[in-house]
């Protein structure tokens, strides 16, 4: 599961974005994991927002149901495969502003696992499978 998907479905409102309802339902069923590099944005983004001990407390807690995935020697060969395969197609994947996407894409297919996203950066990158309504 992407990083955008992940804080909408678990840290805001579900109301917030029409998205979420959509992600509900392909995740009904199916164990959610999420890569160390979503975990690490979002800690990041908790901390530079300075959030107090209840929220860090709660995010803590959501981080407990939710699997983190580590890197692994396949995670940072799929990293490089991946990227190597969209700078050679011309996939912005391979572009350095989107070097975290390639990690948590690199995590789901070191794991053989579908990806949820919610940006389209991942749309026909070499390897990944979305999980989209028609494919779930």
């Amino acid at each position: 599961m992407d990083t955008d998907v992940w804080s909408c479905v678990v840290l805001t409102p579900r109301d917030r974005d029409p998205r979420v309802a959509g992600w509900r339902r392909l995740m009904l069923g199916k164990q959610v994991v999420i890569s160390a590099q979503t975990e690490g944005e979002i800690r990041f983004g908790a901390l530079s927002r300075g959030w107090g001990p209840a929220k860090i407390a709660d995010l803590n807690a959501n981080f407990g149901r939710t699997p983190t995935l580590p890197f692994t020697p396949e995670t940072v060969l799929a990293f490089a495969t991946l990227r190597d395969a969209c700078k050679r197609s011309g996939h912005p994947l391979a572009d350095k502003q989107h070097m975290g996407d390639a990690w948590v894409a690199a995590t789901a297919i070191a794991h053989d696992l579908p990806l949820l996203a919610g940006d389209g950066i991942y749309k026909d990158a070499p390897n990944i499978r979305l999980l989209e309504e028609s494919n779930d």
